[in-house]
């Protein structure tokens, strides 16, 4: 395993800015969260992707700013706003090819109850289907008061959709869907792409890995357990650390720990 570090960390920071000051900081595994329509254009995508290539590093997912969208759009029970849905989603599927990007993160749908979880599962292969199409491969992250917090719904995922169940494990998420990880990890199994490491403590539910009480070792033994040997994104929010160096930080902190599982 290797860690990586969002873009998202030093959000409002223009993303530019952002990435340059993760890839100064030695990461050189990234995760680009894009805030806006304009940034998912082909020419903001190759602006990123020269930093990205000047000092060596790669692009492993791409973070829609969409996300709030989803349900209205994507997973709306009204065809035509659907099919706009999806019209909205090729730039960002362009920009992640561009970057060379393999995985979309999806939030995904709401429980509404407009639609059967069967319905909402063939819109997401729909969308998967339109990924693969520019070679790109979209992933449903566990996400507070979405679907995807439902452990059923993730099982219903695997059920219907065999392989093309793929998933972003996040750690955060977890504890406020209250789940257990391990099970959580267990259930997405080896559909897991992506996975977003942050630590917490009775307080705080989002902090810097190895700041908080969180027993890391056997949750990353989970992870390999169920083939995992990806990426841990570092994922916070800019109020949850003092300065990148606590990064950096959390980065050895893992590492440590991953090369002696």
């Amino acid at each position: 395993m290797v860690v990586g570090a969002s873009t998202s960390n030093f959000y409002p920071l223009p993303i530019e800015d952002a990435l340059d000051t993760v890839l100064a900081a030695g990461f050189r595994n990234v995760e680009i969260f894009l805030n806006a329509p304009s940034e998912a254009t082909l020419a903001f995508a190759d602006a990123l992707k020269e930093r990205c290539d000047a000092v060596g590093a790669v692009v492993s997912a791409v973070h829609p700013y969409s996300s709030f969208m989803e349900p209205f759009f994507l997973f709306s029970p009204y065809q035509r706003r659907a099919d706009d849905g999806f019209e909205m989603y090729k730039p960002m599927f362009e920009a992640a090819a561009r970057l060379e990007a393999p995985t979309l993160i999806l939030h995904g749908a709401k429980p509404l109850g407009q639609m059967s979880d069967e319905q909402l599962l063939e819109r997401y292969e729909q969308l998967y289907d339109l990924g693969h199409l520019f070679g790109v491969t979209v992933a449903q992250e566990n996400v507070n008061k979405f679907s995807s917090a439902d452990i059923s719904f993730l099982q219903k995922m695997k059920r219907q959709l065999k392989d093309k169940a793929k998933f972003v494990f996040d750690f955060k998420q977890t504890g406020r869907c209250g789940l257990d990880p391990e099970r959580v990890i267990e259930v997405m199994g080896e559909g897991i792409v992506h996975v977003h490491i942050s630590d917490r403590d009775e307080q705080n539910d989002c902090l810097p890995p190895g700041t908080g009480t969180r027993a890391f070792r056997p949750l990353l033994q989970k992870l390999r357990s169920v083939g995992y040997d990806g990426v841990l994104m570092l994922e916070l929010y800019r109020f949850n650390f003092e300065s990148v160096d606590d990064l950096k930080r959390s980065r050895a902190f893992l590492e440590e720990i991953a090369c002696h599982l």
